[in-house]
Protein backbone atom coordinates (compact mmCIF):
# COMPACT_ATOMS: atom_id res chain seq x y z
CA UNK A 1 0.00 0.00 0.00
CA UNK A 2 1.12 3.55 -0.73
CA UNK A 3 2.06 5.37 2.48
CA UNK A 4 -0.22 8.16 1.55
CA UNK A 5 -3.28 6.14 1.41
CA UNK A 6 -3.67 4.96 4.91
CA UNK A 7 -2.60 8.54 6.40
CA UNK A 8 -4.40 10.75 3.93
CA UNK A 9 -7.97 9.46 4.73
CA UNK A 10 -7.82 10.05 8.21
CA UNK A 11 -7.17 13.50 8.30
CA UNK A 12 -8.52 15.18 4.67
CA UNK A 13 -11.77 16.01 3.40
CA UNK A 14 -14.03 14.14 1.64
CA UNK A 15 -13.19 15.46 -1.81
CA UNK A 16 -9.52 15.24 -0.96
CA UNK A 17 -10.42 11.64 -0.27
CA UNK A 18 -12.27 10.85 -3.04
CA UNK A 19 -9.15 12.61 -5.74
CA UNK A 20 -6.77 10.33 -3.73
CA UNK A 21 -9.27 7.11 -4.70
CA UNK A 22 -8.62 7.62 -7.83
CA UNK A 23 -5.32 7.95 -7.97
CA UNK A 24 -5.32 4.93 -6.20
CA UNK A 25 -7.54 3.19 -8.43
CA UNK A 26 -5.57 4.67 -11.12
CA UNK A 27 -2.28 3.33 -10.62
CA UNK A 28 -3.56 -0.20 -9.54
CA UNK A 29 -6.75 -0.94 -11.07
CA UNK A 30 -10.07 -0.98 -9.93
CA UNK A 31 -9.78 -4.91 -8.15
CA UNK A 32 -6.54 -3.70 -6.33
CA UNK A 33 -7.52 -0.26 -5.66
CA UNK A 34 -11.14 -1.15 -4.39
CA UNK A 35 -9.97 -4.23 -2.26
CA UNK A 36 -7.38 -1.88 -0.75
CA UNK A 37 -9.54 1.05 0.15
CA UNK A 38 -11.81 -1.37 1.52
CA UNK A 39 -9.39 -3.02 4.03
CA UNK A 40 -8.60 0.55 5.17
CA UNK A 41 -11.79 1.94 5.58
CA UNK A 42 -12.27 -1.40 7.69
CA UNK A 43 -9.28 -0.78 9.75
CA UNK A 44 -10.20 2.89 10.40
CA UNK A 45 -13.14 1.63 11.77
CA UNK A 46 -12.39 -0.99 13.74
CA UNK A 47 -9.99 1.61 15.50
CA UNK A 48 -12.64 4.78 15.70
CA UNK A 49 -15.49 2.12 17.34
CA UNK A 50 -12.64 1.06 19.86
CA UNK A 51 -11.96 4.80 20.47
CA UNK A 52 -15.41 5.35 21.03
CA UNK A 53 -16.16 2.36 23.15
CA UNK A 54 -13.42 3.14 25.25
CA UNK A 55 -14.80 6.23 26.22
CA UNK A 56 -11.09 8.23 26.00
CA UNK A 57 -12.22 10.73 23.07
CA UNK A 58 -11.42 14.69 23.78
CA UNK A 59 -9.83 14.50 27.07
CA UNK A 60 -7.74 17.12 26.10
CA UNK A 61 -10.70 19.10 27.52
CA UNK A 62 -9.87 18.41 31.49
CA UNK A 63 -6.90 20.84 30.82
CA UNK A 64 -9.10 23.91 30.35
CA UNK A 65 -12.63 23.00 32.01
CA UNK A 66 -13.88 22.12 35.38
CA UNK A 67 -15.05 18.76 33.97
CA UNK A 68 -15.84 17.15 37.41
CA UNK A 69 -18.27 20.03 38.17
CA UNK A 70 -19.38 20.25 35.14
CA UNK A 71 -20.71 16.73 35.00
CA UNK A 72 -22.43 17.04 38.37
CA UNK A 73 -23.94 20.73 37.54
CA UNK A 74 -25.51 19.22 33.99
CA UNK A 75 -26.69 16.06 35.84
CA UNK A 76 -28.76 17.95 37.78
CA UNK A 77 -29.98 20.36 35.16
CA UNK A 78 -31.03 16.97 33.46
CA UNK A 79 -33.02 15.98 35.81
CA UNK A 80 -35.15 19.27 35.75
CA UNK A 81 -35.25 19.10 31.79
CA UNK A 82 -35.18 15.15 31.49
CA UNK A 83 -36.60 13.52 34.95
CA UNK A 84 -37.34 10.06 32.99
CA UNK A 85 -33.92 9.46 32.14
CA UNK A 86 -31.04 8.77 34.10
CA UNK A 87 -29.97 10.96 36.26
CA UNK A 88 -26.49 11.21 35.61
CA UNK A 89 -25.09 12.08 32.72
CA UNK A 90 -23.92 9.40 30.37
CA UNK A 91 -20.67 8.15 29.02
CA UNK A 92 -21.76 9.39 25.55
CA UNK A 93 -23.08 12.56 27.08
CA UNK A 94 -19.46 13.14 28.55
CA UNK A 95 -17.77 12.40 25.81
CA UNK A 96 -20.36 14.55 23.59
CA UNK A 97 -19.83 17.61 25.80
CA UNK A 98 -16.40 17.53 25.49
CA UNK A 99 -15.88 17.29 22.29
CA UNK A 100 -17.76 20.78 22.03
CA UNK A 101 -15.87 22.17 24.85
CA UNK A 102 -12.68 21.26 22.46
CA UNK A 103 -14.37 23.70 19.62
CA UNK A 104 -15.02 20.34 17.22
CA UNK A 105 -18.16 20.52 15.61
CA UNK A 106 -20.73 17.84 15.62
CA UNK A 107 -19.94 16.98 11.96
CA UNK A 108 -16.21 16.46 13.32
CA UNK A 109 -17.21 14.73 16.42
CA UNK A 110 -19.36 12.32 14.35
CA UNK A 111 -16.26 11.32 12.27
CA UNK A 112 -14.03 10.35 15.47
CA UNK A 113 -16.92 8.69 16.82
CA UNK A 114 -16.98 6.57 13.48
CA UNK A 115 -20.49 7.57 12.97
CA UNK A 116 -23.22 10.04 10.95
CA UNK A 117 -23.40 13.79 11.42
CA UNK A 118 -27.08 13.61 11.78
CA UNK A 119 -27.13 11.06 14.58
CA UNK A 120 -24.56 13.32 16.28
CA UNK A 121 -27.05 16.33 15.66
CA UNK A 122 -30.12 14.82 16.76
CA UNK A 123 -28.64 13.77 20.14
CA UNK A 124 -27.30 16.98 20.93
CA UNK A 125 -30.56 18.64 20.29
CA UNK A 126 -32.44 16.19 22.49
CA UNK A 127 -29.82 16.06 25.03
CA UNK A 128 -26.76 18.11 26.23
CA UNK A 129 -28.00 21.68 24.20
CA UNK A 130 -31.07 21.58 26.33
CA UNK A 131 -29.33 20.55 29.68
CA UNK A 132 -26.93 23.77 28.82
CA UNK A 133 -29.74 26.15 28.29
CA UNK A 134 -31.27 24.89 31.84
CA UNK A 135 -28.07 25.28 33.76
CA UNK A 136 -27.30 28.81 32.17
CA UNK A 137 -30.69 30.16 32.55
CA UNK A 138 -31.74 30.36 29.37
CA UNK A 139 -35.30 29.67 27.48
CA UNK A 140 -35.34 26.05 25.72
CA UNK A 141 -34.71 26.04 22.11
CA UNK A 142 -32.42 29.21 21.75
CA UNK A 143 -29.23 27.38 21.60
CA UNK A 144 -28.80 28.26 17.27
CA UNK A 145 -25.01 27.10 17.15
CA UNK A 146 -22.84 24.30 18.54
CA UNK A 147 -20.27 27.24 19.38
CA UNK A 148 -22.83 28.36 22.32
CA UNK A 149 -22.16 24.99 24.14
CA UNK A 150 -18.63 26.51 25.07
CA UNK A 151 -19.45 30.13 24.95
CA UNK A 152 -22.34 30.28 27.53
CA UNK A 153 -20.56 27.77 29.64
CA UNK A 154 -17.31 29.50 29.76
CA UNK A 155 -19.38 32.72 30.96
CA UNK A 156 -20.84 30.57 33.39
CA UNK A 157 -17.56 30.12 35.16
CA UNK A 158 -16.80 26.57 34.09
CA UNK A 159 -13.39 27.11 32.93
CA UNK A 160 -10.23 25.77 34.70
CA UNK A 161 -7.24 27.58 35.46
CA UNK A 162 -5.78 24.45 36.56
CA UNK A 163 -3.41 22.73 34.34
CA UNK A 164 -3.96 19.09 34.68
CA UNK A 165 -2.23 16.06 33.38
CA UNK A 166 -3.64 12.42 33.41
CA UNK A 167 -6.25 13.46 36.10
CA UNK A 168 -9.00 11.84 34.67
CA UNK A 169 -6.98 8.24 35.47
CA UNK A 170 -8.09 8.97 39.21
CA UNK A 171 -9.58 6.01 40.38
CA UNK A 172 -13.20 6.34 41.29
CA UNK A 173 -13.77 5.75 45.22
CA UNK A 174 -17.50 4.89 45.56
CA UNK A 175 -17.41 3.96 49.23
CA UNK A 176 -14.75 4.98 51.25
CA UNK A 177 -14.99 3.84 55.57
CA UNK A 178 -13.07 5.96 58.20
CA UNK A 179 -9.06 7.10 57.98
CA UNK A 180 -10.44 10.72 59.38
CA UNK A 181 -7.09 10.91 61.13
CA UNK A 182 -5.00 10.08 58.46
CA UNK A 183 -7.08 12.58 56.25
CA UNK A 184 -6.06 15.44 58.73
CA UNK A 185 -2.57 14.76 58.90
CA UNK A 186 -1.96 14.42 55.42
CA UNK A 187 -3.84 17.53 54.87
CA UNK A 188 -1.73 19.31 57.30
CA UNK A 189 1.15 17.91 55.87
CA UNK A 190 0.49 19.58 52.34
CA UNK A 191 -0.06 23.03 54.54
CA UNK A 192 2.80 23.13 56.35
CA UNK A 193 4.25 23.11 52.52
CA UNK A 194 5.72 19.09 52.75
CA UNK A 195 7.65 18.88 49.66
CA UNK A 196 7.72 14.65 49.42
CA UNK A 197 4.69 11.97 51.46
CA UNK A 198 5.22 8.42 50.81
CA UNK A 199 2.23 6.71 51.97
CA UNK A 200 3.25 3.17 52.78
CA UNK A 201 0.98 -0.19 53.61
CA UNK A 202 0.48 -3.50 52.58
CA UNK A 203 -1.61 -4.58 49.53
CA UNK A 204 -4.84 -3.98 50.28
CA UNK A 205 -4.99 -1.30 52.86
CA UNK A 206 -6.41 1.38 50.86
CA UNK A 207 -3.41 3.45 50.06
CA UNK A 208 -4.78 4.61 46.80
CA UNK A 209 -8.10 5.09 47.82
CA UNK A 210 -7.02 7.80 51.03
CA UNK A 211 -4.73 9.62 48.40
CA UNK A 212 -7.59 9.89 45.76
CA UNK A 213 -9.69 10.92 48.91
CA UNK A 214 -6.99 13.46 49.92
CA UNK A 215 -6.32 14.75 46.50
CA UNK A 216 -10.49 15.75 45.98
CA UNK A 217 -10.13 18.21 49.06
CA UNK A 218 -6.85 19.72 48.42
CA UNK A 219 -6.67 19.82 44.65
CA UNK A 220 -7.75 23.78 44.78
CA UNK A 221 -5.11 25.12 46.69
CA UNK A 222 -2.97 24.06 43.88
CA UNK A 223 -2.17 25.52 40.05
CA UNK A 224 -1.14 22.24 38.48
CA UNK A 225 -2.84 18.34 38.79
CA UNK A 226 -0.71 15.10 37.89
CA UNK A 227 -1.51 12.26 38.33
CA UNK A 228 1.22 9.49 37.16
CA UNK A 229 0.15 5.56 37.48
CA UNK A 230 3.45 3.70 37.34
CA UNK A 231 1.99 0.36 37.39
CA UNK A 232 2.47 0.00 34.00
CA UNK A 233 6.40 0.81 35.01
CA UNK A 234 6.72 3.79 32.76
CA UNK A 235 10.66 4.94 31.94
CA UNK A 236 11.22 8.03 33.87
CA UNK A 237 12.42 9.99 30.38
CA UNK A 238 8.57 8.91 29.16
CA UNK A 239 6.94 9.86 32.12
CA UNK A 240 8.61 13.44 32.27
CA UNK A 241 8.68 13.87 28.29
CA UNK A 242 5.02 13.35 28.81
CA UNK A 243 4.61 15.94 31.35
CA UNK A 244 6.76 18.43 30.02
CA UNK A 245 4.62 18.25 26.39
CA UNK A 246 1.80 19.30 28.82
CA UNK A 247 3.23 21.67 30.61
CA UNK A 248 2.93 25.44 29.70
CA UNK A 249 5.31 28.09 28.99
CA UNK A 250 7.94 25.28 28.58
CA UNK A 251 10.38 25.01 25.94
CA UNK A 252 12.79 22.34 25.66
CA UNK A 253 13.73 19.62 23.31
CA UNK A 254 11.71 16.72 23.48
CA UNK A 255 15.06 14.41 22.91
CA UNK A 256 16.67 15.89 25.65
CA UNK A 257 17.81 13.42 27.57
CA UNK A 258 16.21 12.96 31.58
CA UNK A 259 18.61 14.81 33.12
CA UNK A 260 17.95 18.33 31.57
CA UNK A 261 14.08 17.12 31.19
CA UNK A 262 14.25 16.89 35.35
CA UNK A 263 15.98 19.74 36.03
CA UNK A 264 12.90 21.41 33.99
CA UNK A 265 10.18 19.87 35.75
CA UNK A 266 11.86 20.77 39.60
CA UNK A 267 12.25 24.82 37.93
CA UNK A 268 8.38 24.06 37.08
CA UNK A 269 7.19 22.63 40.36
CA UNK A 270 9.05 25.87 42.16
CA UNK A 271 7.41 28.39 39.84
CA UNK A 272 3.89 26.63 40.22
CA UNK A 273 2.18 24.97 43.07
CA UNK A 274 1.53 21.59 41.69
CA UNK A 275 0.00 18.34 43.51
CA UNK A 276 1.68 15.67 42.09
CA UNK A 277 1.00 11.53 42.59
CA UNK A 278 3.37 9.49 41.73
CA UNK A 279 0.92 5.52 42.47
CA UNK A 280 2.22 2.06 42.90
CA UNK A 281 5.68 3.17 43.01
CA UNK A 282 6.56 -0.07 44.67
CA UNK A 283 6.44 -1.53 40.63
CA UNK A 284 9.64 -0.02 39.88
CA UNK A 285 11.07 -1.59 43.03
CA UNK A 286 13.62 -4.96 42.48
CA UNK A 287 12.65 -8.74 43.13
CA UNK A 288 14.18 -10.76 44.88
CA UNK A 289 16.16 -8.15 47.35
CA UNK A 290 15.78 -6.22 50.25
CA UNK A 291 13.04 -3.46 50.74
CA UNK A 292 13.94 -0.37 48.36
CA UNK A 293 16.05 -1.60 45.55
CA UNK A 294 15.33 -0.37 42.00
CA UNK A 295 15.07 -2.69 39.16
CA UNK A 296 17.44 -2.82 36.46
CA UNK A 297 16.94 0.58 34.40
CA UNK A 298 14.66 2.46 36.76
CA UNK A 299 17.61 4.08 39.25
CA UNK A 300 17.04 7.52 37.81
CA UNK A 301 13.38 7.62 40.03
CA UNK A 302 16.01 7.50 42.86
CA UNK A 303 17.41 10.40 41.88
CA UNK A 304 13.92 12.13 40.79
CA UNK A 305 13.21 11.52 44.46
CA UNK A 306 16.02 12.34 46.02
CA UNK A 307 15.92 16.11 44.09
CA UNK A 308 12.22 16.50 44.87
CA UNK A 309 13.17 16.39 48.39
CA UNK A 310 15.79 18.05 48.60
CA UNK A 311 15.32 21.48 46.13
CA UNK A 312 13.36 23.98 47.34
CA UNK A 313 9.83 24.16 45.64
CA UNK A 314 6.49 25.11 46.34
CA UNK A 315 4.69 21.96 45.27
CA UNK A 316 3.54 18.55 47.04
CA UNK A 317 4.33 14.88 45.63
CA UNK A 318 2.21 12.17 47.47
CA UNK A 319 3.60 8.79 46.43
CA UNK A 320 1.79 5.01 47.10
CA UNK A 321 4.07 2.02 47.69
CA UNK A 322 4.38 -0.98 49.69
CA UNK A 323 7.79 0.02 50.81
CA UNK A 324 9.81 2.64 50.77
CA UNK A 325 13.13 3.46 49.68
CA UNK A 326 16.72 4.86 50.65
CA UNK A 327 16.54 8.17 49.61
CA UNK A 328 12.83 8.74 51.58
CA UNK A 329 14.20 6.94 54.71
CA UNK A 330 17.98 9.38 54.37
CA UNK A 331 15.39 12.49 54.32
CA UNK A 332 12.28 12.01 56.02
CA UNK A 333 11.48 13.44 59.40
CA UNK A 334 8.89 14.72 61.74
CA UNK A 335 10.40 18.52 61.22
CA UNK A 336 10.93 17.94 57.70
CA UNK A 337 9.48 19.08 54.46
CA UNK A 338 9.75 14.48 53.54
CA UNK A 339 7.77 12.26 55.54
CA UNK A 340 6.03 9.15 55.38
CA UNK A 341 2.94 7.82 56.95
CA UNK A 342 2.38 4.00 57.89
CA UNK A 343 -1.16 3.33 57.07
CA UNK A 344 -2.41 0.87 59.44
CA UNK A 345 -5.53 -1.23 59.18
CA UNK A 346 -9.05 -0.05 59.69
CA UNK A 347 -10.62 -0.05 63.23
CA UNK A 348 -14.30 0.32 63.81
CA UNK A 349 -14.77 2.05 60.68
CA UNK A 350 -14.17 -1.66 58.89
CA UNK A 351 -17.50 -2.34 60.34
CA UNK A 352 -19.28 -0.82 58.06
CA UNK A 353 -17.52 -3.30 55.06
CA UNK A 354 -19.14 -6.02 57.21
CA UNK A 355 -22.38 -4.08 57.37
CA UNK A 356 -22.27 -3.96 54.03
CA UNK A 357 -21.95 -7.63 53.19
CA UNK A 358 -25.06 -8.07 55.32
CA UNK A 359 -23.19 -10.78 58.00
CA UNK A 360 -24.25 -11.37 61.64
CA UNK A 361 -23.18 -11.91 64.42
CA UNK A 362 -22.42 -8.42 65.00
CA UNK A 363 -20.81 -8.56 68.42
CA UNK A 364 -17.82 -10.88 66.90
CA UNK A 365 -16.99 -8.20 64.06
CA UNK A 366 -14.24 -7.00 66.05
CA UNK A 367 -12.51 -10.00 66.29
CA UNK A 368 -12.66 -10.92 62.58
CA UNK A 369 -11.72 -7.28 61.87
CA UNK A 370 -8.68 -7.88 64.42
CA UNK A 371 -7.71 -11.47 62.57
CA UNK A 372 -7.15 -9.59 59.28
CA UNK A 373 -5.80 -6.47 60.81
CA UNK A 374 -8.29 -3.99 59.12
CA UNK A 375 -7.45 -4.75 56.03
CA UNK A 376 -10.12 -3.53 53.89
CA UNK A 377 -9.70 -5.20 50.54
CA UNK A 378 -8.90 -9.09 52.58
CA UNK A 379 -11.93 -8.23 54.85
CA UNK A 380 -14.04 -7.49 51.43
CA UNK A 381 -13.31 -11.00 50.29
CA UNK A 382 -13.35 -12.44 53.47
CA UNK A 383 -16.71 -11.46 54.31
CA UNK A 384 -17.74 -12.10 50.92
CA UNK A 385 -16.63 -16.04 51.65
CA UNK A 386 -18.30 -15.83 55.17
CA UNK A 387 -21.87 -14.76 53.37
CA UNK A 388 -21.64 -17.32 50.47
CA UNK A 389 -20.18 -20.26 52.86
CA UNK A 390 -21.65 -19.69 56.66
CA UNK A 391 -24.83 -17.92 55.26
CA UNK A 392 -23.62 -14.42 56.39
CA UNK A 393 -22.81 -15.53 60.14
CA UNK A 394 -19.61 -14.37 61.65
CA UNK A 395 -19.89 -16.52 64.89
CA UNK A 396 -20.34 -19.86 62.52
CA UNK A 397 -17.05 -18.90 61.14
CA UNK A 398 -15.25 -18.06 63.68
CA UNK A 399 -16.27 -21.43 65.44
CA UNK A 400 -14.18 -23.09 62.49
CA UNK A 401 -10.75 -21.76 64.41
CA UNK A 402 -9.24 -20.57 60.73
CA UNK A 403 -7.49 -17.63 59.14
CA UNK A 404 -9.79 -18.08 55.87
CA UNK A 405 -7.02 -17.88 52.49
CA UNK A 406 -8.83 -17.75 49.37
CA UNK A 407 -7.10 -17.42 46.34
CA UNK A 408 -7.78 -13.57 46.33
CA UNK A 409 -5.86 -12.88 49.62
CA UNK A 410 -3.49 -15.77 49.06
CA UNK A 411 -2.63 -14.02 45.35
CA UNK A 412 -2.19 -10.52 47.18
CA UNK A 413 0.49 -12.56 49.87
CA UNK A 414 2.07 -13.98 47.08
CA UNK A 415 3.03 -10.99 44.70
CA UNK A 416 4.54 -9.88 48.27
CA UNK A 417 6.44 -13.08 48.88
CA UNK A 418 7.88 -13.15 45.20
CA UNK A 419 9.46 -9.76 46.15
CA UNK A 420 11.32 -10.88 48.53
CA UNK A 421 15.26 -11.90 49.34
CA UNK A 422 16.19 -15.17 50.15
CA UNK A 423 17.09 -14.22 53.47
CA UNK A 424 13.87 -13.00 53.72
CA UNK A 425 12.30 -15.89 52.84
CA UNK A 426 13.92 -17.82 55.35
CA UNK A 427 12.99 -15.62 58.23
CA UNK A 428 9.53 -15.64 57.10
CA UNK A 429 9.86 -20.10 57.61
CA UNK A 430 11.31 -19.86 60.74
CA UNK A 431 8.90 -17.29 62.40
CA UNK A 432 6.09 -19.30 60.84
CA UNK A 433 7.53 -22.27 62.95
CA UNK A 434 8.39 -20.46 65.93
CA UNK A 435 4.32 -19.72 66.17
CA UNK A 436 4.79 -17.92 68.85
CA UNK A 437 6.36 -13.99 68.79
CA UNK A 438 10.46 -14.01 69.59
CA UNK A 439 12.40 -10.57 70.45
CA UNK A 440 15.71 -9.96 68.72
CA UNK A 441 18.04 -12.12 70.87
CA UNK A 442 16.20 -15.49 70.49
CA UNK A 443 16.41 -14.88 66.84
CA UNK A 444 19.59 -14.60 66.40
CA UNK A 445 20.39 -17.30 69.31
CA UNK A 446 17.68 -19.86 67.50
CA UNK A 447 18.48 -18.57 63.62
CA UNK A 448 21.10 -16.47 62.87
CA UNK A 449 23.19 -13.49 64.13
CA UNK A 450 22.47 -11.91 60.80
CA UNK A 451 19.10 -11.63 61.23
CA UNK A 452 18.76 -7.46 61.50
CA UNK A 453 18.63 -6.85 57.83
CA UNK A 454 16.05 -9.07 56.73
CA UNK A 455 14.00 -8.45 60.22
CA UNK A 456 14.25 -4.94 59.31
CA UNK A 457 12.80 -5.35 55.88
CA UNK A 458 10.49 -7.50 56.34
CA UNK A 459 8.88 -5.19 59.24
CA UNK A 460 8.98 -2.15 56.51
CA UNK A 461 7.02 -4.63 54.17
CA UNK A 462 4.14 -5.23 56.77
CA UNK A 463 4.83 -9.36 56.75
CA UNK A 464 5.94 -9.02 60.25
CA UNK A 465 4.30 -7.07 63.17
CA UNK A 466 6.13 -5.69 66.32
CA UNK A 467 4.81 -6.37 69.94
CA UNK A 468 6.03 -5.93 73.06
CA UNK A 469 6.30 -9.79 73.30
CA UNK A 470 8.57 -9.73 70.01
CA UNK A 471 8.26 -10.19 66.29
CA UNK A 472 5.60 -12.02 64.77
CA UNK A 473 3.70 -13.02 61.27
CA UNK A 474 0.34 -11.32 60.64
CA UNK A 475 -2.24 -14.22 61.14
CA UNK A 476 -2.82 -13.97 57.09
CA UNK A 477 1.11 -14.16 56.57
CA UNK A 478 1.28 -17.08 59.49
CA UNK A 479 -1.31 -19.00 57.02
CA UNK A 480 -0.05 -18.67 53.87
CA UNK A 481 3.49 -19.41 54.93
CA UNK A 482 2.55 -22.52 56.62
CA UNK A 483 0.67 -23.68 53.85
CA UNK A 484 3.34 -23.11 51.72
CA UNK A 485 5.40 -25.13 54.50
CA UNK A 486 3.21 -27.76 53.92
CA UNK A 487 2.66 -28.30 49.94
CA UNK A 488 6.99 -27.73 49.77
CA UNK A 489 7.62 -30.72 52.71
CA UNK A 490 8.51 -33.68 51.06
CA UNK A 491 5.68 -36.69 50.78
Amino acid sequence: MPPLLGSTLGNTGVSQGLSLVMKVVINLGWGVGLAMLRSTQDNRRQCFQAMAADNDLFLEAQASWDLDRLYADLAIAKQQTAPHKQPSLTSMEQELLRGLLCRYSPAEIAAQRFTAPKTVEVNLSNTLYRYVETLTGRDHNVLESWRDVADWLAAAGYTSTWRKINWSQLPDVPVFYGRQQELATLQAWAAQSCRLVMVLGPGGIGKTSLVVKLVRHIQSQFDCLIWQSLRPGPPLEAVLQSWLAQLPDLAIDPTADHHRQLASVIDYLHSHRCLVVLDNFDTLLQEGDFAGHYREGYGAYGDFLRQLGEAQHQSCVLITSRESTKEIVMLEGPNRPVRSLDLPGLGEAAQGILQEANLSGEQHWQQLIRIYRGNPLVLKIVASNVRDLFNGSVSDFLKQRITLITSDVSFLIEQQFERLSMAEKELLYALAKLQTPANVDRLQQELTPHILQPLGSLVRRSLVERSAAGFTLRPVVMEYVCDRISREAPS
